[in-house]
């Protein structure tokens, strides 16, 4: 296969002959033997490392923890609920029992030393608990009150990494936020800024987490000072190996950096020997010492990343590159793009399930960002040290470093606001097909033509745009229970219309948006303010675009801190009497009557819908959390109804018999989670309804339930 004449044929080589397929083939005895011997070792050492961690965790249960004394271990992490950190819990006598992950109210530094009065739990079992288990994290402690804070001594590393940050300062800025991440590798302050969301958006947020790339930009700064000293080149080898390795903890050792720099050092081994070095193997060796090391090391998330994407680069990275130049990509362009694209093949099934976003705009947002972050990097490992040294000079010293990474959130937060820039993505085990695709790829190898790179192409921007037009111009009028828990989503649409009624607790509400293909919302009904309606408006915002966020009128003085401080859209008052459209979709405020604090269920804001066009029709009444003393206020003004959602998940006081009579529903739904304390829905709700005689559904069983008007009743629909 040929480019473009001019240029070399490097990429076009690898493109016909595929990665190890050489003149003595593959070595399928050597890799079988290989690959059972490196299942073997993990299963040992996975065995090995759950029984310290048992050991450990029943330790912490034997000790009084309040004597205990707790080492803050690593940079915190902040949260609206307050701070995160690992900690090493050593006993009276100094002996180390375990390491927990200890929750406080105020974050603490690397190296503080803590007595508390906490309460001890196991990690909650999911695949969060269990990672950070496996990880060597057995238990969770909650300080309820912190009796003494010291910081002990730091070691060098520490110390440095410690002055470092203070000339920087994170906290001042995004801007200095993104210097302390690409520099010292800490991300405490950026995570908790605007600038982390548009980096998660932009699917460039590998550009900030230390890895090999970081690693590489230090070796060649050390290079050009140890090849103008003259010094040789195994010594040179060595010194790169030490600073590499010194780099590595003061950015805090994180398993991607420390699979860097193994892969690294066999690099250089291999050139020692006067061998050649080997990709592939080098990753297989290096995750294979990571694993006898600690096996849990295979959850943690940026492991799985790091390692994936050096697979899928170390593969397809040259073959990506020629297919980009035979379709008439100038090779500046052509190899950053598909570096990109091989990372993001090899991780997205990686990420959907965490993040429940596909970034749309990665591969333009790598290749504008990445030079600008790379620049950062190289200007930061000069200026910061030099700025300790002479902290007279700091301001000016961190002039250029300031001004690379204000471009680099500028940037970041501009491709952020592109419409569709990113699609919220519901987890499937179909995602794992593109792990599918690699294979026929690989066993493929096909030598591809210009026509038919365009005509992949074309045909995949067609499938999306037909996807987006149909669920944003052309979507069924419907009422759409969200199966989001133990709590309240509704989703109202027809044609290019749609607004969400309650934004659920946390992150399922993304999840549900994504499996009904919601791109875009014109508004956000905030019934009241109890977490489980408005908890999860941060992932609504994060998933898709906004128009405006509709509450009851004198809600908005009430507004919890935590929503408050999003960047929300408009934020409109709504009184009794007011009408919102969507589509041919007219929903009319029929509660509260009076201006409300929002924080009550009786101050829940009420919606009656009624729909109708091409003779067919749905009427609803959507209740939030409002029980049959305020129902029984407004019923009468509603009339009769299809659908009726009940007040407070179906609680014993969400509905009763003359409620029904006055509404006479064909359709009820509540809104539950599975095994919640409550009780919810209660059975004398149920039995109030199947006395009337009306259908009733619970998110519960059904999952999602969607009713659909029709010309002679509604149609109800269940995801499950």
């Amino acid at each position: 296969m040929e480019c473009a004449p001019a240029k070399p044929a490097r990429a076009c080589l690898h493109a016909t002959t595929s990665p190890d397929r050489g003149r003595r083939g593959f070595r399928w005895q050597a890799i079988v033997g290989w690959g059972l011997l490196g299942v073997v070792v993990g299963a040992c050492a996975g065995a090995s490392g759950i029984a310290t961690r048992a050991a450990a965790y029943e330790r912490l249960q034997q000790a009084q923890l309040s004597r205990c004394t707790y080492v803050v271990i690593g940079d915190p992490s902040i949260s609206s609920f307050g701070a995160a950190q690992k900690a090493e819990v050593l006993s009276e006598d100094g002996r180390a029992l375990a390491t927990v992950r200890l929750s406080t109210d105020e974050p603490y530094e690397d190296g503080t030393h803590l007595q508390i009065v906490g309460r001890l739990s196991p990690l909650d079992p999911d695949a969060w608990g269990q990672g950070q288990y496996m990880g060597g994290t057995v238990a969770e402690v909650r300080a309820v009150s912190v009796l003494a804070a010291e910081q002990g001594p730091r070691p060098p590393i520490a110390a440095v990494r410690a002055r470092m940050l203070d000339i920087i300062e994170p906290s001042a800025s995004d801007a200095r936020a993104l210097i302390a991440g690409i520099v010292c590798g800490r991300t405490t302050e950026l995570n908790v800024g605007n600038a982390a969301e548009a980096f998660a958006r932009t699917g460039t947020s590998h550009l900030v987490a230390v890895s090999g790339s970081h690693l590489a930009f230090v070796a060649s700064l050390a290079r050009l000072v140890l090849g103008a000293m003259g010094v040789g080149m195994r010594a040179r080898s060595a010194v790169l190996l030490v600073l590499m390795s010194v780099y590595v903890l003061f950015t805090g050792g994180a398993p991607s950096a420390v699979r860097s720099l193994i892969m690294v050092g066999l690099s250089l081994a291999a050139g020692w020997g006067e061998r050649r070095s080997h990709g592939l193997s080098a990753l297989g060796i290096t995750v294979m010492v990571l694993v006898v090391r600690n096996a849990g090391v295979v959850f943690d998330l940026g492991f799985q990343l790091s390692a994936v994407s050096v697979l899928f680069i170390q593969i397809f990275y040259d073959y990506l590159a020629c297919v980009g130049e035979r379709a008439g990509l100038p090779r500046g362009l052509a190899e950053p793009l598909a570096l990109t694209l091989c990372a993001q093949w090899g991780t997205l099934p990686l990420t959907i399930p965490v993040f429940g976003e596909f970034s749309l705009i990665a591969p333009v947002a790598n290749v504008v960002l990445g030079p600008l972050m790379s620049a950062l990097l190289v200007v930061g490992l000069v200026a910061t040290p030099c700025a300790v040294l002479v902290p007279a000079l700091a301001p000016a010293l961190l002039f250029v470093p300031h001004l690379l990474a204000a471009a680099s959130v500028f940037g970041a937060e501009l491709l952020a606001q592109v419409p569709y820039a990113a699609m919220a993505v519901e987890s499937t085990p179909v995602h794992y097909a593109w792990y599918g695709a690699a294979v026929v790829v690989y066993a493929a190898w096909a030598n591809v033509q210009r026509w038919q790179v365009l005509a992949g192409a074309g045909t995949l921007a067609l499938g999306a745009l037909v996807l987006v037009l149909r669920w944003t111009v052309w979507a069924p009028a419907e009422l759409v229970v969200l199966d989001v828990g133990q709590a309240d989503a509704i989703l109202v649409r027809d044609g290019a219309s749609a607004i969400l009624v309650d934004a659920g607790v946390d992150d399922e509400v993304a999840a549900a948006l994504a499996r009904n293909h919601v791109f875009r919302l014109d508004a956000v009904v905030i019934t009241h303010w109890d977490r489980d309606h408005c908890g999860g408006i941060g992932d609504v915002l994060a998933a898709v675009p906004v128009g405006r966020v509709l509450i009851a009128r004198g809600a908005r003085e009430h507004m919890p801190h935590e929503v408050a401080e999003l960047a929300l859209p408009e934020v409109i008052e709504l009184d009794a009497g007011d009408e919102i459209a969507v589509g041919g979709f007219t929903g009319s405020v029929v509660w509260p009557r009076a201006p409300v604090a929002g924080e009550e269920n009786e101050d829940s804001l009420a919606l009656s819908l009624h729909y109708e066009h091409s003779g067919r029709v749905l009427d609803a009444l959507l209740t939030g959390d409002t029980e049959v003393a305020q129902e029984e206020e407004y019923v009468s003004q509603v009339g009769d109804v299809d659908v009726l959602k009940l007040g407070h998940h179906g609680s014993e006081a969400s509905v009763d018999a003359e409620v029904l009579e006055a509404l006479k529903p064909e359709v009820t739904i509540a809104s539950a989670g599975a095994g919640n304390s409550y009780g919810h829905p209660s059975e004398a709700c149920v039995t109030a309804v199947s006395q009337y005689g009306a259908q009733f559904f619970c998110t519960i069983e059904a999952g999602d339930v969607t009713v659909e008007p029709r010309a002679n009743g509604v149609v109800v629909h269940t995801e499950r």
